[in-house]
């Protein structure tokens, strides 16, 4: 690249007051709102006249549209009349031009609306102008086209994304389809909790997984832990040490698109070496928002309800002095007015939609440093594409510097290039801040070189930057490693096996993790429980998921461990006897390691220093379950490997080598005879 632009210089950016100004979006989901169903915009003979779309109302009240509207990119459309209670509405631009297609009239004609053949996004509007729902075609993240032929609704779920949608490859249905059916179930889902069982005793983290089965669809999903709301999704990594030893109940809860309730809920008995007040936990978070083209990106943030949070592309907020940004602000202070409120900064000049960063935090912001550029290891200055954004908060005192990241996108070994010495650039940068606790965050449109197997990405990228800061060793890109600072990929420390991808979930075809949030050493010993887009709206707010993790911030003031071991891997359990088995695992690499749990049928029943253990005494005959878990010397339990299973039968009986046998014995009576078969009997025995 050559010099940088006049609009890039360095930055320390005053405190910006707060315009109270409140913007209100909400998604519905099927069954309690009008949802649109079918869309007819590219006709079979004249756009003009035959485009229509249809409307469905599955509440047991009629709606009347006055003041309700529907837009799409170019204009806006005053809707009218009445939406009969579980019934169907068409809104058509001609009613003659309709009825040559089907024979019947529309409920509403004169749209005005020119949908797009080459991409559009119809929005509905209530009236209070509130988002009711959406559907897009031939553009980002909604990939589904039609020609001459209507596009249908054909989830019974609103996830405001392409998969509820179909070309329908005909003239369509208007004014029928399935949704009626769903309004005479009266039937709640059925609940279960498969994990943990009920009953047992926990450590450390616990996966708790709902399963629920319904007629039709189970709309939604939410995990209560004594009371408290935890999560809306069907699975949940809960730390047990946030709770005091004892009883504690857990409860699932899930709704069908009939709004009919099923629940569920099991106690589990917690016994931790140490605890963790929730109070002492912070959510921090980074999201690149796609500049905000979904509006749905606002409920994502609500839904997660971070202490600190850095955007990635945020566009324009910067324009008119910051007049998005304050808006963002003051809605999300309304929102959470039980929370501290947040303040903010946001990157200054910026010229395209796909650049920009903000923060918002609710810990003072003493410093705001803008960065267009970085200094090489030969000292020479590399203009970036994305300014980084670099902000000192003070966390109840201890100084804590985040750095907003947005590598060059795309791949191919130019755009390589540009990103490794973005960062080669950067890590120099944060060397350069001395022995400081940081957090680097963002969206750096590369790979993981921990990310392989199971664990790897759709797409070419490349792995040059994150190996810069996982792997000073790397003969090729540990020459820019830090020479001050270790780091530590905050996710995979936590989430050893989950894929946690960030990209793909709109195209599939480029699944992958490419935003991160990377500690330094001075931080890696208080980070607890990462996850990546696992709300409701997490879909349909961006094409990435957040990445968020808790910073324990009184452990990090008393400099007390509190991150729990790794998962165990490659946990083997081989039968020695019918009444003993030999457990092995692969050690952990932390160098903090005291002893590891194993536990058999979901209880403890030893503890090991070396990564095997023979269990002794058990049953003939029997299967057993074995975990396995790494305990630090602070005390803190990692997650249980996964389960092994294994079934104590005499291994010298085991039924392979008794069909092997078999096999053998009739081969060779089959050449030559009984003599040969007595033979192998005997050698059987020896």
């Amino acid at each position: 690249m050559g010099a940088f632009s006049s609009k890039k210089f360095l930055f320390i950016l005053a405190l910006v007051s707060i315009s109270q100004l409140l913007i209100t979006t909400n998604a519905s989901l099927t069954g309690d709102n009008i949802i649109i169903t079918e869309v007819l915009y590219d006709a079979p003979s004249d756009d003009a006249t035959q485009e229509w779309f249809e409307l469905f109302n599955p509440t047991d009240t009629s709606v009347d549209l006055a003041g309700w509207t529907i837009e799409d990119n170019y204009d806006t459309y005053d809707l009218s009349g009445i939406v009969p209670a579980e019934g169907y509405y068409v809104v058509a631009k001609q009613t003659a031009a309709f009825n040559s297609l089907y024979g019947f009239n529309p409920d509403l004609d004169g749209l005005t609306l020119a949908l797009g053949n080459s991409g559009d996004l119809l929005t509905l509007y209530d009236d209070e102008s509130t988002l009711v729902d959406s559907v897009a075609w031939e553009k980002s993240g909604w990939p589904i086209s039609a020609v001459d032929t209507t596009i249908r609704r054909i989830s019974l779920l609103d996830t405001d994304s392409y998969s509820d949608w179909e070309a329908t490859g005909s003239l369509g249905d208007p004014g029928d389809g399935p949704y009626v059916g769903i309004l005479l179930d009266d039937t709640p889902p059925t609940v279960n909790i498969t994990a943990p069982a009920t009953g047992v005793n926990v450590t450390g983290f616990v996966e708790i997984v709902v399963e629920a089965t319904d007629d039709n669809v189970v709309a939604s999903y939410e995990i209560f832990i004594d009371g408290n709301l935890k999560s809306t999704a069907s699975a949940y990594l809960w730390d047990s040490r946030t709770v005091s030893n004892g009883t504690h109940t857990i409860l699932a809860w899930c709704k069908d698109l009939a709004n009919n309730i099923g629940e569920y809920n099991i106690t589990v008995y917690v016994e931790n070496y140490v605890t963790i007040v929730d109070q002492d936990l912070i959510k921090i978070m980074s999201y690149n928002i796609e500049y905000g083209i979904d509006p749905d990106w606002i409920d994502v943030v609500k839904e997660e309800n971070p202490d600190i949070v850095i955007f990635i592309e945020t566009g324009d907020w910067d324009d008119n002095s910051d007049e998005l940004l304050n808006q963002h602000i003051a809605d999300f202070n309304s929102y959470f007015f039980n929370e501290k409120p947040y303040v903010g900064y946001t990157a200054q000049g910026i010229t395209y939609s796909t650049s920009g960063e903000a923060i918002m935090s609710r810990f003072p912001i003493t410093e705001s440093i803008q960065i267009p550029v970085v200094t090489l290891d030969n000292g020479s200055i590399y203009d970036v594409t994305h300014d980084f954004m670099q902000w000192k908060i003070d966390i109840d005192g201890t100084d804590v510097y985040l750095i907003g990241s947005h590598l060059k996108a795309l791949s191919g070994a130019d755009n390589e290039y540009r990103r490794e010495r973005e960062h080669e650039g950067i890590i120099n940068y944060m060397d350069a801040l001395g022995e400081v606790p940081i957090l680097y965050m963002g969206d750096l449109n590369s790979f993981s070189p921990e990310d392989i197997g199971s664990l790897g990405p759709e797409g070419d990228l490349g792995c040059g930057p994150l190996t810069m800061m996982l792997h000073p060793e790397d003969v090729t890109y540990g020459q820019y490693s830090s020479k001050n600072h270790i780091f530590t990929d905050v996710f995979r420390l936590l989430n050893p096996t989950d894929p946690g991808y960030t990209y793909g979930h709109q195209n599939p075809s480029f699944d992958s993790r490419i935003d991160f949030i990377i500690a330094n050493d001075y931080l890696s010993d208080y980070l607890v429980n990462s996850t990546v887009g696992d709300t409701s709206t997490a879909d349909t707010g961006s094409d990435h998921y957040c990445v968020d993790f808790f910073l324990g911030i009184d452990a990090l003031q008393s400099q007390t461990d509190i991150t729990a071991p790794a998962r165990v891997l490659g946990v083997d359990a081989v039968v020695t006897s019918t009444t003993e088995v030999s457990l092995s695992w692969t050690a952990n690499s932390e160098n903090d390691i005291n002893h590891y749990n194993i536990y058999r049928d979901g209880l403890k029943i030893a503890e090991s220093i070396n990564p095997s253990f023979n269990d002794e005494g058990l049953a003939e005959e029997t299967w057993y379950d074995y975990e396995i878990s790494a305990v630090d010397t602070t005390g803190n339990e990692g997650l249980k490997s996964e389960i092994k299973s294994v079934q104590t039968t005499d291994p010298q009986n085991s039924e392979l080598p008794l069909l092997s046998g078999c096999l053998a014995i009739l081969m060779m009576g089959a050449l030559g005879g009984v003599k040969r078969v007595v033979y192998l009997k005997k050698k059987r025995k020896v």
